[in-house]
């Protein structure tokens, strides 16, 4: 957002690291699925096309990657 304060700017760069290290923290086959969707904004034709995978097991694997990563942010909510 261009009219973000400085302040602002940095929690919001401290937010996305923390989000990005929480995402180190999923399985591999999630981290990319995650990276490509949220990160370089693929849509699910394109991921499926990117990983030769059907686009209903795309589906299924983002929404248990969101799932996992609830998980571990659940008791971390206060720091973000």
């Amino acid at each position: 957002d261009k009219n973000m304060n400085p302040q602002e700017e940095a929690i919001n760069t401290q937010k996305i690291e923390l989000i990005r290290m929480f995402v180190t923290k999923l399985p591999a086959k999630y981290q990319r699925l995650v990276r490509l969707r949220y990160f370089q904004e693929l849509s699910y034709e394109e991921i499926a096309k990117e990983l030769e995978a059907p686009l209903g097991t795309v589906k299924a694997q983002l929404h248990r990657a969101r799932e996992l990563m609830y998980e571990l942010v659940k008791n971390k909510k206060e720091h973000i």
